[in-house]
């Protein structure tokens, strides 16, 4: 659990523990908001992929006020719990060659949500919104004409987003690549730029294709590397591409992005 803050205009890492089960989730919560003073405040949620379920499908033909009541009869053959013991939401997708209108369907445990609201609620904070992953991260590039790519770390993964106009267009995670970031780019260059390039660039190929996104302006490294600035420079030249690291390592706890991505749209950034 990690707890962010704006702070003099930048995104503070204000604190954050480690919860080997979700039944403490309460106490973990209640421990924060007494040592930090937090009662009554604003607060966004974001939950890490463990937490929920997505699914891409066809959008419904039904009215757009329908939608959100179909969704769980759509899903339901996909998923192990009852339609009834689940929360039920839905992000639109861009549209893709040969496919009709798609959307990604998104679901949570009922009693996961309760659990929120009752935990924030206790300390008479405003529960402003639940959100996810994916969205938290998209929020991180802002609302641009050309598309921009982040490239984070999250967990035991690095998850690549692909954003354009405020819209998730393509994320995709990539494993295998965290131990060989934290080294000296000298004892692993051969093997981390040749292989991070070539899943970069099969990427590229797929959102060029299918997408039909071509104009890229940035690919933002969030990652933890004592070398960022020079794989930086180095998957540029690889990839002919304009590469640069997102803000400062001092400046984010890459860790922890998720919580930035709320923070930063509600700042305006």
């Amino acid at each position: 659990m990690a707890v962010c803050h704006m702070h003099e205009g930048r995104v503070c890492l204000l604190a954050e523990t480690s919860i080997t089960s979700e039944s403490h989730w309460e106490e973990a919560f209640d421990a924060i908001v007494h040592e930090h003073k937090l009662s009554a405040a604003e607060v966004s949620v974001v939950l890490s992929r463990d937490f929920y379920q997505t699914f891409d499908i066809e959008k419904p033909k039904v009215d757009k006020s329908e939608l959100p009541a179909s969704l769980p009869f759509t899903i339901k053959d996909l998923v192990a719990d009852s339609i009834f013991d689940l929360v039920v939401d839905y992000y639109d997708m861009p549209l893709q060659q040969h496919k009709g209108e798609q959307i990604t369907a998104v679901c949570i445990l009922k009693k996961r949500v309760i659990r929120i609201r009752d935990m924030v609620l206790k300390h008479a904070m405003t529960l402003k919104e639940i959100t996810i992953e994916e969205l938290a991260v998209t929020r991180l590039l802002g609302n641009k004409e050309e598309a921009d790519i982040l490239l984070s770390q999250q967990n035991n993964e690095l998850v690549l987003t692909v954003v354009k106009q405020g819209q998730l267009y393509f994320s995709h995670r990539l494993r295998g690549f965290n131990e060989l970031l934290g080294q000296p780019l000298d004892d692993v260059e051969g093997l981390l730029l040749d292989s991070l390039s070539l899943e970069l660039q099969r990427a590229l190929d797929y959102i060029n294709s299918q997408l039909r996104v071509a104009a890229i302006g940035h690919l933002y490294l969030a990652v933890i590397c004592p070398d960022i600035n020079l794989l930086a420079e180095k998957l540029g030249s690889y990839l002919a591409r304009n590469v640069v690291p997102f803000g400062e390592p001092e400046q984010y706890d890459f860790n922890n992005i998720l919580t930035y991505g709320v923070l930063m749209e509600a700042e305006g950034k």
